[in-house]
């Protein structure tokens, strides 16, 4: 769907409404972000009582019968919420052989944006920077020229807090689908602590790890400066001294987070920001989690 050149280039572009709308015409024809139901007047499906669900929707007859409860669901032209979260912090601003995670994050928010905004879904935004949930723009589809104006001016600096918070605004019990691009990378808990706190039987919550190449599995010789992009401290040491000790505790890292977010309708997906292109990612995402 494009060579690494041409993702190169799309990712280095500044424009985001058009490196969205480039990688937006690249997906296939048809392609969304599931099926909707809702309350139509043709009967589809059944499917288990979820938390949440209103009680008016249950098919009581059949409970009488069954003891089951189950919910009648039928196609609908309903819209969906997508709330789009950024990572802010100080990491995102790393950089491999010219592509940049928060560049890479941008435009890979911008381009599902397009795609929402474009088959009528309600859009909104938010940015964790310093410690704080800030709501950018409320939920609307009117809104998407702003979500790229905020997207493009955004900057990223500083370190998360590893404190344990509530965060009132990204616990809705509404039907959604939470979208976040972060490294995920944490001294302690603090991404899996945010994302436990989202999870609700109404949501899907996809995680979009973006890592690069020498990230997820170091490969580097002499001596080299290494800096903490949070704190700013640096160091310098034998790339190959390190690169054993690097890789094994990074693949144990990875492995702890796959199994800290297997929560249900939590999908992690982990993205080599050199290796795959944002419209390869999107149509691989979009073919296999589709919504239900």
């Amino acid at each position: 769907m494009g060579s690494k050149e041409e993702h190169l280039e799309i990712v280095k572009l500044k424009d985001l409404h058009l490196a969205a709308k480039v990688i937006s015409e690249k997906l296939i024809q048809g392609t969304h972000f599931g099926k909707r139901v809702g309350y139509g007047a043709v009967f589809e499906q059944y499917r288990h009582y979820e938390l949440g669900d209103d009680l008016k929707r249950l098919d009581w007859k059949l409970f009488a019968r069954s003891g089951k409860y189950l919910i009648k669901e039928s196609p609908v032209e309903s819209n969906l919420h997508v709330k789009l979260i950024l990572d802010l912090s100080g990491s995102m601003n790393y950089e491999e052989d010219q592509i940049s995670r928060i560049s890479y994050a941008k435009i890979l928010l911008a381009s599902i944006a397009h795609l929402a905004f474009k088959q009528g879904d309600t859009l909104s935004l938010y940015f964790l920077k310093d410690g704080k949930v800030e709501q950018i723009t409320s939920a609307g589809n009117k809104g998407f020229q702003l979500i790229l104006y905020h997207l493009e001016s955004a900057k990223a600096h500083g370190a998360w807090p590893l404190r344990k918070e509530a965060f009132p605004a990204l616990k809705s019990r509404e039907r959604e689908l939470v979208i976040m691009a972060s490294d995920f990378l944490q001294s302690g808990s603090e991404w899996t602590d945010i994302v436990n706190s989202m999870v609700h039987p109404k949501k899907h919550i996809w995680l979009f790890q973006i890592l690069g190449s020498q990230e997820m599995r170091m490969d580097m010789k002499g001596n080299r400066r290494f800096v903490d992009l949070e704190s700013g401290e640096s160091i310098h040491a034998d790339a190959g001294e390190l690169v054993k000790t690097y890789n094994q505790k990074m693949a144990v890292y990875l492995d702890n987070l796959d199994q800290a977010l297997s929560l249900p309708k939590v999908d992690l997906i982990r993205v080599n920001m050199q290796e795959e292109p944002i419209a390869e990612l999107l149509n691989r995402v979009l073919s296999q989690n589709t919504l239900n």
